[in-house]
């Protein structure tokens, strides 16, 4: 019995250092946000935001991609093209695919539309008072327009995720690209996902989708990138030359600042090459922490000392409540936040700014470990294997048409290869959505 324990525990190590990483790159979105509203020269970089000497020092450190939220939200996203595949290129399961797409609007939307709601009734008390203050303008043009029942509702139910409207949470703008993204990539594994082209298909909808949108079609990248991560040959060893290199390349991209010293070379070149007439419609803040984000998930999928780091009980602790925390530090940081830094106006102006920091932190912390509750959850974690964990008992089939016509047609192709009559190919059908099921019951 102790030697089947350790093969469990060793088996889900991978799963416990993904989800250590979902909660550290969570936090490093709240400290880019608090920094951003009470120190923004670590963010912005510009002179005139900046409150102390120590501030140049650390924006030209790797310490920068910790507090990196552009960085972090990239490691979400291939983070989840990586683990919302992990069946299909474990087990070629097209049901899998289907399963995924049936249940993503509900496992983003309820979390998604209470977090809005909230918004909305913050915004009516009201409790943001950052647009009285001298703090960055990032806090203090957020929720000032005069809110809607209306308006909230509409981006409640399908605002947030198809056009990723973020006026009642700043930080929902990254859920529609989570939501569509993950239903093109289940859409393009249904039509190609064994096709001996795949990775070259995958890689000229990639490069379209960049140079038509430089922004978002990086962001849309990411999902194919971490689905074929599954075909890589991951770093296990400890001391592997591998491993290291690629926690090098993750902390040295991942740190990425157009003023920051180590990358001066970077403008300099792209500089040079638009005097030489070549333009390259690049959104540089976006593709280079991107490709730092796929060196670090590769890093956390090997077993080497981060693994051992992302493991910890405090990482996955911190992992376990990443989505509430996602979702409801933007208010905490724009009300508790911003009123500790007017109460505290008796003291010098970096001890007002790093006690509404600790505040913000900790606050948020407790209110994410409240709220996280199954609804908070949603498969993008794809780190526990008990539909429980979400508060589901079987599956649900709801999913768009055109991908569910997509899925369903590769399985009757594919039922056709192998010159299954009619009724032995609807059995077949009938026993494998019972075994899904099966898969999906609770267990108590």
């Amino acid at each position: 019995m102790s030697n089947k324990q350790v093969e469990v525990t060793r088996g889900a190590g991978k799963d416990l250092a993904l989800e250590g990483l979902r909660g550290i790159a969570a936090l490093g979105v709240v400290l880019s946000h608090c920094f951003l509203t009470f120190f923004p020269y670590l963010q912005t970089g510009e002179l005139g935001d900046r409150h102390g000497a120590w501030e140049a020092w650390l924006l030209n450190t790797p310490l920068w991609a910790f507090y990196n939220g552009t960085f972090d939200v990239t490691v979400f996203f291939v983070m989840s093209g990586y683990v919302l595949t992990r069946k299909f290129f474990s087990r070629h399961d097209y049901r899998s695919l289907q399963g995924g797409a049936a249940k993503r609007y509900i496992r983003l939307g309820v979390p998604v539309a209470a977090s809005v709601m909230v918004g909305f009734v913050m915004m009516k008390l009201p409790l943001f008072p950052a647009k009285s203050t001298n703090l960055h303008e990032f806090i203090r043009n957020a929720y000032v327009f005069q809110p809607s029942p209306a308006t909230a509702l509409k981006d409640a139910v399908y605002g947030s995720l198809l056009f990723g409207h973020a006026q009642y949470n700043y930080i929902l703008w990254t859920i529609g690209v989570e939501f569509l993204g993950s239903l093109l990539l289940f859409a393009f594994l249904a039509l190609f996902g064994h096709s001996r082209l795949r990775g070259w298909i995958a890689l000229l909808i990639s490069v379209a989708w960049i140079i038509v949108d430089p922004a978002n079609g990086v962001l849309f990248a990411l999902f194919f990138v971490a689905a074929f991560m599954h075909v890589w040959k991951m770093p296990r060893s400890t001391w592997a030359v591998a491993g290291c290199i690629l926690i090098g390349l993750w902390l040295y991209l991942g740190s990425y600042h157009w003023y920051a010293h180590s990358f001066t070379w970077i403008v300099r070149g792209a500089n040079a090459l638009i005097r030489m007439g070549v333009v390259i419609e690049c959104e540089w803040p976006i593709f280079i922490p991107a490709i730092g984000s796929v060196f670090l998930v590769a890093a956390a999928l090997g077993r080497n000392h981060l693994t051992d780091v992302l493991s910890s009980r405090a990482a996955v602790w911190l992992g376990d409540k990443s989505f509430s925390l996602y979702l409801t530090h933007t208010f905490v940081l724009s009300s508790l936040g911003v009123y500790s830094y007017i109460w505290t106006t008796a003291v010098p102006y970096q001890t007002r700014a790093w006690i509404s920091i600790a505040v913000t932190i900790v606050v948020s912390l407790i209110v994410s470990a409240v709220f996280a509750r199954p609804s908070m959850r949603p498969q993008s974690s794809g780190l526990r294997g008990s539909p429980c964990s979400f508060g589901m008992h079987r599956p649900s089939h709801r999913l768009p048409r055109l991908i569910a016509r997509l899925i369903e047609t590769n399985l009757r192709n594919q039922a056709q290869l192998q010159h299954l009559p009619p009724a032995a190919e609807a059995a077949s059908f009938a026993n494998a959505r019972h075994r899904a099921e099966r898969r999906w019951i609770c267990r108590k």
